[in-house]
């Protein structure tokens, strides 16, 4: 298959000579075309009918090196050799600086000099093509990946960042002013794990599988990740020593590990209290048959009587506190109705208004302005919801400035509830088994609230997160 060259030549014994040229080089065919207009060059350029463009410095109407700029301008890459007639230095620099394939001096040109020049200049040319494919191809891939990447300069400041990174770590609105330029520092949580981090790459030169907490700039909530980095390629449209690093974000597996982890002990935890409750029946049978016949022995002994109303009442309450027992571990039977979620949350505040009241809680609401409607069980509901709120409460008793926020909106095509409050805060033993059965921090309780509470949440198809500080508060959220 043939070249095409375009020779842009004003004068026609110059285009003769060159034609001479390229028609005696035995390696490659060329097909030779002319135009001998400055104003006519750069439309005929535009029309991309050529392999190669030699193109003359002095055209009359102007110079060779304008158009050559004005092509590059249109981010064109063909090859463009600009001709001179003398070997000007200054002219050379000038026209390689705006873009010019290569230089030839017409009273130098050979037909191997040429050949070369052509060559080199095609060759460069199909190498910028690849080149250009291929960051196309990894920035489609940068760009619609659904985790984050971003792109760090050598002093470990972002410079490119993909829509993923956006999602996971701020919002649409944020500025590409605040991210651009930040150090990679910030967006670790510890110190000590950046500097890990920082030991790490300068050793290996990269890193791999770099497990570590990332914060969360725009939500009160850390990013579990796996951080992967490494020098980008020198020949990409990056600065050298860009460096391209991947982060997985394991929070979500993180949290769906922990749903799994939560039904699994809920599953054990309904075959435990079945089992218990199987083998505590019997023998608290057995103990209510022997005190009525004992009542019958006894006669009118009245310290006898004493003792059997009171293994009586203990015996009742044993069996009630296993039907307890019972029902927090089975799921419940929902009754649905079609109801609004803004009304259930109402009563379940109003249900807890005199402890709130009687506390001096200050009460904030932020509920959705449109209402949001389903299809729940709104009694059950209400009472899940009363567990967690209650809980909110008696974890402000001792807290100076009580305040317990209630929100209600829709996020991400869910319906949330947030129940926030600025308490005591919970410890990680406490937040592990906060929805086990028994499991209770209060004086009295019997820790089947929560229990519960979780069970009605997901019977609704529901899923509550917690997220607690000591010290600090407690943020429930409930999403439908």
């Amino acid at each position: 298959m043939s070249v095409r060259v375009l020779i842009v030549e004003d004068d026609e014994d110059d285009y003769v000579i060159m034609s001479h040229y390229l028609s005696k080089i035995q390696t490659e065919k060329y097909d030779i075309f002319w135009c001998n207009d400055f104003d006519l060059a750069e439309a005929e350029i535009l029309k991309d009918e050529h392999d190669i463009y030699l193109i003359d410095q002095f055209l009359g109407k102007g110079e060779g090196i304008e158009i050559i700029e004005k092509i590059r301008a249109r981010n064109i890459i063909k090859p463009l050799i600009l001709l001179t007639g003398s070997s000007d230095y200054t002219v050379d620099e000038k026209a390689m600086a705006k873009g010019a394939s290569d230089f030839l001096v017409k009273k130098e040109v050979r037909v191997d000099t040429i050949e070369r020049a052509l060559r080199y200049a095609l060759e460069r040319y199909h190498q910028q093509r690849f080149i250009r494919a291929q960051e196309k191809k990894y920035r489609s891939l940068f760009e619609l990946s659904m985790e984050p990447f971003l792109v760090l300069d050598k002093n470990l400041c972002i410079t490119e960042y993909n829509a993923a990174f956006i999602d996971v770590f701020h919002d649409q609105n944020t500025s590409s002013q605040l991210l651009k330029g930040k150090d990679f520092k910030d967006l670790f949580k510890y110190d000590f794990d950046y500097n890990s981090f920082i030991q790490k790459l300068n050793v290996d030169g990269y890193i791999k599988g770099f497990k570590t907490t990332l914060l969360n700039q725009d939500q009160d909530q850390d990013v579990v990740a796996i951080l992967s980095i490494a020098h980008l390629p020198k020949d990409t449209s990056f600065d050298a020593n860009s460096y391209h690093v991947a982060i997985s974000d394991l929070t979500k597996i993180m949290e769906q590990e922990a749903e799994l982890n939560k039904a699994e002990k809920m599953n054990m935890s309904g075959r435990m209290a079945r089992m218990i409750a199987h083998e505590i029946r019997n023998p608290l049978t057995n103990i209510r048959l022997a005190v009525g016949e004992l009542s019958a022995l006894s006669g009118e002994n009245s310290d006898a009587k004493t003792l059997e109303q009171m293994i009586e009442r203990n015996t009742v309450r044993i069996s009630d506190l296993i039907d307890d027992m019972l029902k927090s571990a089975r799921p419940p039977e929902l009754e649905k109705v079609h109801a609004k979620l803004d009304v259930i949350v109402d009563a379940a505040i109003e249900f807890c208004q005199d402890r709130v009241e009687l506390l001096g809680i200050q009460l904030v609401k932020d509920f959705y302005s449109n209402s949001i409607e389903g299809e729940w069980d709104p009694e059950k509901l209400k009472i899940a919801l009363v567990n967690i709120i209650i809980n909110s409460i008696e974890a402000m008793e001792d807290t100076k400035d009580p305040t317990l926020s209630i929100e209600l909106k829709e996020e991400e095509g869910t319906s949330a509830i947030y129940i926030r409050d600025n308490g005591k805060g919970m410890d990680e033993e406490t937040l592990q088994n906060l929805f086990d059965p028994f499991f209770t921090n209060r004086k009295n309780g019997l820790g089947l609230g929560m229990t519960a509470t979780l069970n009605i949440i997901n019977m609704h198809k529901g899923k509550v997160v917690v997220n607690s500080k000591e010290g600090i508060g407690t943020e429930f959220k409930i999403t439908f």
